[in-house]
């Protein structure tokens, strides 16, 4: 069984045995850090898997801006998950934080349960996302094959599609839903390929835009003000590798002709740097946009759409590939179990049914988020249809609640309707209703703030 590390950072001693003993008492090992100087040194010189970072500090212990500012060292560095806990919680703040890195956040006082189950889901969802190295590399290529997991004709054919050309040096562009698994298809195309070097994925909508050259290109000493040391970019880690750019729709027009100039020749420099670097990565990207309309609305250039999709694949969404539900759904039933140390409990047939009649709108992601649920809520061993909290399709909705025509309303108004609409029918879990509305999990939380809509 995996022992996992956690590192805790916080000021305050009281906080710090409290949450010590809680983890230590539930198996982790556990470290701690009293500033953010101390938590630097603790993730530079241990394998830390967790950390619990106090947005608040003796010199301010208010705004969160320390707990942000950490935040932001942390990005394009391979640092551990983060969740972040404040005792002024807000969720302005919280939305900062995970716009920052943060994978989730607490306030204090906490729940301990609540916790626990906070730390084990992103230590898991940590350990399925992990991005291959050249350690782990040749391990995962032994079983990449089975991993996938796909049994339906749709994806046998875009598996034999994706055996073609793994082995060149093609660029490809992967388009989807969200949730559909377009990272785990490009770690698989690295995986199969001959390159040497590392798979690294970037999610490109998470950089700020003044830091994107910084992020892909690296920087050096002194080069602006918070460049306290050369850098490296991504262009750089993947040297001999693959370079996985996710989101890809959402790059600004700037970016695009910074990142079209990489592509067409080759070469970039480090901001404060004349030396000029030849990139030498495989280029993997992946969006689920429209990008005929954004090509039609001048919002993304021609020539670096064309320079991205020399192999364009389609990635089929879940409700498309029915007959791959049951062997993901165990898959995720096994995999959680062990997380969370459960028996796994078994599927039952007519859950299956209602599994395989269910539109997906989460895709794969989805499946994965439901599993762990109705691993963690099952008291009886088996997992039936109540299980497993399914949201109606609204054509099922409509024929079970027929309502009259909408009337015109404003873009707010509607948008409050829809917003309460949905934390109703997903019973307060902000979450589900972020993945019904099809938003981000910070997006619903600026909503909710906005129309001061309470959680609890």
């Amino acid at each position: 069984m995996t022992i996992h590390t956690v590192l805790i950072v916080d000021d305050k001693a009281d906080v710090r045995l409290s949450l010590k003993f809680l983890f230590k008492n539930n198996g982790f090992t556990v470290l701690e850090a009293s500033d953010l100087a101390k938590a630097h040194l603790q993730i530079q010189g241990n394998s830390i898997d967790l950390v619990l970072l106090d947005m608040n500090y003796e010199f301010d212990t208010t705004s969160g801006d320390e707990g942000l500012k950490f935040l932001k060292q942390m990005q394009g560095v391979s640092a551990p998950p983060i969740i972040a806990m404040t005792a002024w919680s807000s969720i302005n703040l919280a939305v900062e934080a995970m716009r920052f890195g943060a994978k989730d956040f607490f306030a204090k006082p906490w729940d301990n349960h609540a916790v626990l189950m906070m730390a084990k889901k992103h230590l898991a969802l940590a350990d399925i996302e992990r991005v291959s190295t050249p350690i782990n590399r040749a391990k995962v290529q032994s079983s990449s094959s089975a991993s996938l997991l796909w049994h339906s004709p749709a994806m046998q054919q875009l598996k034999r599609q994706i055996d073609r050309i793994a082995k060149t040096d093609a660029t490809v562009f992967l388009r989807g839903e969200n949730g559909t698994g377009k990272t785990c298809i490009a770690q698989y195309i690295h995986q199969q390929s001959l390159r040497s070097g590392a798979f690294v994925g970037v999610n490109v909508a998470a950089i700020p835009e003044n830091l994107f050259e910084s992020e892909l290109f690296g920087h050096k000493k002194g080069a602006f003000t918070d460049a306290k040391q050369d850098r490296e970019g991504r262009f750089t880690t993947a040297a001999a590798g693959t370079l996985f750019l996710d989101e890809i729709g959402t790059l600004t027009l700037g970016q695009q002709a910074k990142l079209l100039r990489v592509l067409e020749s080759h070469e970039f420099e480090r901001i404060g740097d004349n030396h000029t670097h030849i990139a030498d990565c495989r280029i993997l990207c992946a969006s689920n946009a429209d990008f005929e309309q954004l090509i039609a609305s001048a919002e993304f250039r021609t020539d670096l759409y064309f320079r991205l999709n020399t192999i364009e694949l389609e990635i089929p969404p879940l409700r498309e590939r029915i007959e791959d539900i049951t062997v993901l759904a165990e898959h995720f039933i096994a995999l959680h179990s062990k997380k969370y140390q459960l028996n796994p409990p078994t599927l039952t047939p007519a859950a299956l049914a209602v599994m395989q009649t269910y539109s997906w709108p989460g895709n794969i992601r989805e499946l994965s988020h439901m599993m762990a649920r109705a691993v963690l809520m099952t008291e009886n061993g088996n997992i039936g249809p109540s299980d497993l909290s399914l949201k109606r399709s609204h054509n099922e909705v409509e024929q079970a609640n027929p309502i009259p025509a909408l009337s015109l309303m404003t873009l707010e108004e509607a948008e409050l309707k829809l917003l309460k609409m949905a934390m109703a029918q997903c019973n307060n879990q902000v979450e589900d209703a972020a993945l019904l509305l099809g938003i981000s999990k910070s997006a619903i939380y600026r909503r909710l703030e906005k129309f001061n809509i309470k959680t609890k």
